[in-house]
């Protein structure tokens, strides 16, 4: 089969360009095998990976222009092409350089506190939201989520799903001190078109974008925080 890999290296290329590799098809081939063959036996192009399933969100790229995780993507015996994933810098063939938003997102996972937890604090643990919690680990920021978000397209005001999620985190947190909602509320939470592409495209089937943001919404609209922007 042809593997076509978009190659860019912006310290010596004027523009991305296409390479087209013949690589040898085996049983329930991945598309991160596919490119493992070709950087053994090819030629070295850049990629990035580490778990091998699913867990790190490391080699996040675009297989026949649909934003995939390459290591869980099955691929048959015909042709495919590999991309960037869209919205990052490139910074050398197929990765990109996702610091910007990683950092934004760490930022809001960080866990808030004005003052010093006590034991009966930790002993009155509010159970109410604990799978909300436990469903959101499960997300590898891999960034596909923001990658086709059409939101974040035409608001730069929006922080995005991968972002978003964070908030929502510590929103359900029972020791996070912070306004998560007020947060939520300035970071473009009515930006969202509540379109759900973000839960179709991610392959953590715990997670639940929409649930997420409609609490976060309902929160803020009881305490009469919606924008004047948002119907």
């Amino acid at each position: 089969m042809k593997i076509t890999v978009t190659r860019f290296d912006p310290s010596q290329d004027a523009a991305p360009y296409d390479q087209t590799f013949e690589v040898p098809h085996t049983d329930k081939m991945t598309a991160l095998e596919a490119l493992m063959y070709i950087y053994e036996n090819e030629e070295p192009i850049a990629f990035d990976y580490a778990c091998h399933g699913r867990s790190c969100g490391r080699c996040a790229m675009l297989v026949d222009d649909e934003p995939k995780l390459a290591c869980i993507t099955p691929i048959d015996d015909s042709d495919h092409t590999m991309a960037p994933l869209p919205g990052y810098p490139v910074l050398h063939d197929l990765i990109v350089d996702k610091t910007r938003r990683h950092l934004a997102t760490s930022a809001r996972y960080n866990r808030v506190r004005f003052d010093d937890m006590n034991r009966d604090e930790i002993n009155q643990f509010d159970m109410a939201n604990q799978e909300k919690v436990y469903s959101i680990e499960w997300c590898t920021r891999c960034g596909r989520c923001s990658s086709v978000c059409p939101a974040m397209e035409v608001n730069a005001d929006y922080v995005g799903p991968m972002t978003m999620l964070a908030t929502a985190y510590r929103h359900y947190d029972p020791y996070d001190q912070a306004d998560r909602v007020v947060e939520a509320v300035r970071d473009g939470l009515y930006r969202c078109i509540l379109c759900g592409q973000c839960t179709e495209i991610c392959d953590s089937t715990e997670v639940d974008h929409l649930t997420y943001w409609n609490d976060l919404r309902a929160a803020a609209e009881e305490r009469g925080l919606k924008p004047r922007y948002a119907k």
